[in-house]
């Protein structure tokens, strides 16, 4: 994993970083008391303390995109039908959007931080922020959730994974893949 980044990945990176502390704040006020005592506030809490970061990279032609708006269930499909996958969620910087925002893609299992993007055209994600989630605990959460998004809300509107923020992610459920975020940026635990 090569961490040499390009000035337009870097200044996607830091404005990821920044709306995730951002995020975080906004979270950790608007949610007292109600989630105080909890983990986290927020999914950006979560990320800016298990996250790792993913590399930009264009979509094996194997991989057709879903439409918009359904990252979370191609990205699942795609984990389930081909070995090696892994579901990853958490969030994105996109070309021409002003805020990041939750999103799921996919990566290869072999350690690898390449993001194999479900949904938004090649070369618009431009800094990815996610947990890799095993394919056992991703599957028991959408089952019992019954949506296919796993910590996030999946959508407007729908409730994100309160027992994952209030609890944190059991040792199990995540698979180390991906860049470590600089010590600087990243939150103890339930910060």
């Amino acid at each position: 994993m090569n961490d040499r980044m390009s000035d337009a990945e870097r200044r996607a990176v830091a404005l990821l970083l920044e709306q995730g502390e951002a995020w975080v704040a906004m979270w950790r006020s608007a949610c007292s008391p109600q989630r105080d005592g909890w983990r986290f506030a927020s999914l950006a809490e979560l990320l800016l303390s298990h996250g790792r970061r993913f590399t930009p990279a264009s979509r094996p032609s194997a991989f057709v995109a879903g439409p918009p708006g359904t990252c979370f269930a191609t990205a699942s499909r795609w984990a389930d039908e081909h070995e090696g996958l892994l579901y990853v969620e958490g969030m994105v910087v996109a070309q021409r959007v002003p805020v990041a925002f939750d999103h799921a893609w996919c990566v290869r299992a072999e350690a690898d931080d390449q993001v194999i993007d479900p949904t938004l055209p090649d070369g618009m994600g431009m800094a990815y922020l996610g947990v890799a989630l095993t394919d056992g605990y991703r599957c028991a959460q959408q089952a019992r959730r019954g949506v296919d998004a796993v910590i996030t809300g999946g959508g407007i509107n729908l409730a994100d994974n309160t027992e994952v923020l209030r609890d944190g992610l059991p040792g199990d459920a995540w698979v180390s893949v991906g860049r470590p975020l600089p010590a600087s940026v990243q939150l103890g635990e339930g910060a």
